[in-house]
């Protein structure tokens, strides 16, 4: 049996709208079983001590984490590619225990990868990609995994296989946070498509199943580099194929897809929509 996969992406651009009676309307990404948001949190740290903290109080911090789990509900998400969060086993808790309770019922979980770090020179808490999920729709399967076997990207680049509990059928979930826009962008680009070579070497020897999905802000515009290598490699931009006008972003004044959704083919033909919220 076929699965069909309904996609939405989040863009930190209006996290500030999150909420149950949020005016921006839910988009309709079509029919399916399985729902699978993304969302970068924006330095979603719960050191309040670190330099890139985004709350500067434990009020503004709690206030966050409720617009997010708030947002996830709304959008009936079964499972939450997330990053930019505090490099811990414990931070994803937060966002977990606040959906429980708006829920009403603990369905939501999160996967552990026994990541850790503390905050570096300079105060600044290190970062990572991770993982929410429904038990009920979904389990995951083996490990979590990253491309990279040590260091900064081993952090942000994460691999996951998820079975659909309704009908056992898989598929592979990469979550990832690519090398940062910044003055030196030649450089950037560089460790972007570093990024990718490794990631799409990981995913060759995956095994768990050929469905995959590529997810998070990857700091790559269409027509950009790191993201052509990835066309290369048989992935599709979803959120273009649904909507050729789609941006998540502006940067420096470009508009534009910062955060995606890149589907293989196998997947791409399971998928029901992808849109920008």
């Amino acid at each position: 049996m076929k699965k069909t996969l309904l996609l939405v992406v989040l863009s930190t651009l209006t996290l500030g709208l999150f909420a149950w009676n949020s005016p921006v309307t839910i988009p309709d990404v079509g029919n399916a079983r399985l729902r699978i948001v993304g969302q970068n949190a924006a330095n979603y740290v719960s050191n309040l001590e670190s330099s890139n903290s985004s709350c500067d109080t434990q009020e503004e911090f709690e206030d966050k984490t409720n617009k997010i789990a708030n947002a996830f509900i709304a959008l009936q998400a079964d499972i939450v590619a997330i990053c930019e969060v505090e490099r811990n086993d414990e931070i994803l808790g937060y966002i977990v225990d606040a959906m429980n309770s708006i829920y009403g019922e603990n369905v939501y979980a999160y996967i552990t990868d026994g990541l850790y770090a503390h905050a570096s020179a300079g105060n600044y808490q290190s970062l990572k990609s991770g993982y929410i999920y429904r038990s009920d729709k979904v389990t995951p399967q083996g490990n979590n995994t990253s491309p990279y076997r040590s260091g900064e990207y081993c952090a942000r680049l994460r691999i996951q296989t998820f079975k659909e509990n309704s009908t056992n059928e898989k598929f592979v979930l990469s979550v990832n946070h690519f090398k940062a826009k910044d003055s030196s962008d030649d450089a950037g680009e560089s460790t972007r498509l570093q990024n990718v070579s490794n990631l799409i070497y990981a995913l060759g020897n995956i095994t768990s199943d050929p469905d995959i999905l590529i997810m998070g802000d990857l700091n790559s515009y269409m027509g950009e580099a790191p993201i052509e290598a990835l066309e290369e490699e048989g992935f599709e931009e979803q959120l273009v194929r649904f909507d050729a006008n789609a941006y998540s972003y502006i940067y420096r004044g470009q508009k534009g897809i910062l955060d995606h959704a890149m589907a293989n083919s196998t997947m791409a033909e399971q998928v029901t929509g992808a849109r920008v919220y």
